[in-house]
């Protein structure tokens, strides 16, 4: 069972009722003013999150379109493609949880922290060295679930050099025991991610 604890507590629904749907849930910075940002830059690839050692991605049409669904999203909400990782304002990753189970909270180091294959902070450029939730984050992640997070990309002069997740979104997984992943049920959480997200918008 996924298990998400945020700032606010709130009942958690009755889980056994969800198999046939993504249960999503979603944070943000209150601090920040999304109408800040106009681009943004969409990592290529999802990463897969189990147990090899070596860095797995998921690929295919079908990555494409999850990956195309944000892209969507993002330019619906008013923000547009930049041509590269350099020149954009807001930076996006996703990761797929296939089979481990990882945990973080509010302490560092995070979650991923050495994960293999994981592009982190050097994904988005040599200037960070480490990361900053600004919200207290404590969760567990299931299999057949998706992660994407939004970082802050525009303070590459801060003295701090932390890379700021300004939102993320946990796509709580199908009947965990299931090996395939239904397309159309992920492209429905990843818009349902953004409607409940009101405050992600430049218009």
């Amino acid at each position: 069972l996924a298990v998400f604890a945020l700032a606010s507590c709130e009942k958690d629904p009755d889980m056994g009722k969800l198999d046939d749907n993504y249960l999503v849930y979603t944070n943000y910075d209150k601090q920040a003013n999304f109408k800040d940002f106009s681009t943004f830059y969409l990592a290529d690839k999802i990463l897969v999150i189990s147990d090899s050692k070596e860095p797995e991605y998921l690929e295919g049409e079908g990555a494409e379109q999850i990956l195309a669904a944000y892209t969507e999203n993002m330019e619906a909400k008013g923000y547009q493609p930049a041509a590269d990782k350099e020149s954009a304002d807001l930076g996006i990753q996703v990761s797929y949880i296939a089979s481990t189970y990882y945990f973080t909270g509010f302490t560092q180091p995070e979650w991923w922290w050495g994960y293999p294959g994981y592009w982190g902070p050097g994904y988005w450029g040599s200037y960070w060295n480490s990361w900053y939730y600004p919200y207290p984050v404590v969760y567990s992640y299931s299999v057949n679930s998706f992660l994407a997070e939004l970082v802050d990309l525009t303070n590459k002069n801060s003295s701090n050099r932390r890379l700021t997740i300004l939102w993320d979104s946990y796509m709580a997984g199908l009947k965990s025991g299931s090996p395939r992943l239904n397309r159309n049920l992920i492209i429905q959480a990843i818009d349902q991610s953004f409607v409940q997200s009101p405050y992600l918008t430049n218009k």
